[in-house]
């Protein structure tokens, strides 16, 4: 559908295929929407939803009931508070109702539909139909991103991240004509390279060293490792302008020490291989703005109610173009800051920060809840830890899993313990374990602490 050429002999006026003809119409489009004051924006967004429970009232099973339930019909306007009737959805409900949340028709101009599969890492590994369209608009909303970012697409683009298929190995990696699908419809020529995050970081920085990059991709916790490693060595890269992250929660220590260090800002994608984009981190400034167009995104209380700015909720998403498989006020499994305006002008539904997911919060045994922050403590400083990792098994007791150069000694093993009690502003006890390695999980994630009390 999206592959068709121009017609062929005609060389003046130019036409462009029909996606890259399509990707413009949507960038232009977003280019007016995106500064449109929110009521007029929010008016649109109501519409589509209309048109995707409409659909899904017909042809999903799933929904059948839910959504008449909740008042909603096809004749009638959809309102907010139909909106806020709706159930929220559960990713164990996903789990459970694979077959009949998949539409038994997809409208006409769809495309093609595919299967994606998310890595598991909660422990509820999904599988999310979806169609071409969906593929076109994250296209659209990547390039915007770019535009946002400024980012020259001529100049080389280097990714350390998990690759699905392999075929990513150091020494030489992965390397492809462009960034991506949809920067070579677009015509942008930059060449793009990738490397597989589980290659060790000193071997990283070995190929890095040869690939003079101008923009890195990876996540969170591999950049922490890469900035460790590099520590003393200055400003390695100094043709990199900007290292892009994705996957896991970014902290404000991270943003800090990597522009100390190599001299270089971070920019933070959010986004979730079920739903897509969910938001982007603005052009000005360190929180991040919703790409409502293509996502309904609410942070809901413990009442399934929007949180106000400055309060966390539970992130909830609503893509609204998936007709394959519609998600409707879905629950992702993390939690959020709601903000106010961006002061860059543009009026998207501002998220202050990504908390992280439930099973990233600490249970105290008080009663009490926080997300706490230990990629920043400096264990290097106490003993030479290459890796660590905390666990929650019970409320009064955290497990430090440490993998380090050595043995540690028991004056560091104390040391360490006493550096989670006051991150904590607790007194957990504290078993310290030693490990030669702390693993990834299978999709390339690392997660410095997780809650083994709750099942998110």
């Amino acid at each position: 559908m999206y592959a068709t050429n121009p017609p062929s002999g005609l060389v003046w006026p130019a036409l462009l295929p029909p996606r890259a003809a399509m990707l413009r119409w949507i960038l232009q489009q977003m280019e007016k929407t995106e500064r449109q004051p929110p009521h007029i924006r929010k008016a649109s967004q109501l519409a589509q939803l209309h048109s995707l429970l409409s659909h899904a009232l017909k042809e999903v099973p799933f929904y059948e009931g839910r959504l008449r339930s909740a008042g909603f019909s096809p004749d009638r306007p959809l309102t907010e508070d139909i909106w806020r009737r709706i159930p929220v959805l559960t990713r164990a409900e996903v789990q459970r109702n694979s077959e009949s949340l998949q539409a038994r028709n997809v409208p006409p101009g769809h495309g093609s539909v595919h299967f994606n599969t998310t890595s598991g890492s909660t422990g509820i590994p999904l599988k999310v139909l979806q169609t071409a369209l969906c593929g076109l608009f994250w296209d659209a909303v990547t390039i915007r991103d770019h535009f946002w970012q400024r980012r020259d697409m001529s100049k080389p683009w280097h990714s350390i991240r998990y690759f699905r298929n392999g075929g990513a190995s150091f020494p030489t990696g992965k390397k492809a004509r462009f960034w991506g699908r949809a920067e070579g419809v677009l015509g942008y020529r930059g060449p793009g390279f990738g490397l597989d995050i589980m290659t060790d970081p000193t071997l990283q920085i070995e190929w890095l060293q040869r690939a003079r990059p101008t923009y890195l991709m990876t996540y969170p916790s591999n950049l922490g490792a890469l900035l460790q490693a590099t520590d003393s060595d200055g400003r390695l890269f100094p043709g990199m302008r900007q290292v892009i992250t994705l996957a896991e929660s970014v902290t404000p220590a991270l943003r800090t020490r990597c522009l100390e260090q190599w001299g270089v800002p971070i920019s933070d994608l959010y986004s979730a291989t079920e739903v897509g984009y969910m938001a982007f981190q603005a052009p000005q400034g360190d929180h991040y703005l919703v790409p409502d167009e293509v996502v309904r995104v609410e942070l809901l209380d413990d009442n399934d109610m929007q949180v106000e700015p400055g309060d966390s909720g539970r992130v909830t998403v609503t893509p609204l173009h998936n007709y394959g498989m519609p998600l409707i006020r879905y629950a992702i499994g993390d939690y959020a800051e709601r903000g106010e305006v961006s002061p860059c002008g543009r009026t998207l539904p501002v998220i202050n920060r990504i908390l992280g997911r439930v099973r990233n919060m600490l249970n105290y045994p008080d009663g009490r809840t926080s997300w706490p922050l230990f990629a920043d403590s400096r264990f290097r400083d106490i003993a030479p830890v290459k890796q660590f990792r905390v666990i929650q098994r019970t409320i009064d007791t955290l497990e430090l899993q440490v993998a380090a150069e050595s043995p540690l000694t028991g004056h560091q093993r104390a040391a360490l313990a006493e550096v989670i009690q006051k991150r904590t502003q607790y007194p957990f006890t504290i078993e310290v374990t030693e490990h030669d390695e702390i693993a990834r999980s299978a999709g390339g994630k690392y997660e410095d602490f997780r809650n083994e009390l709750t099942k998110a």
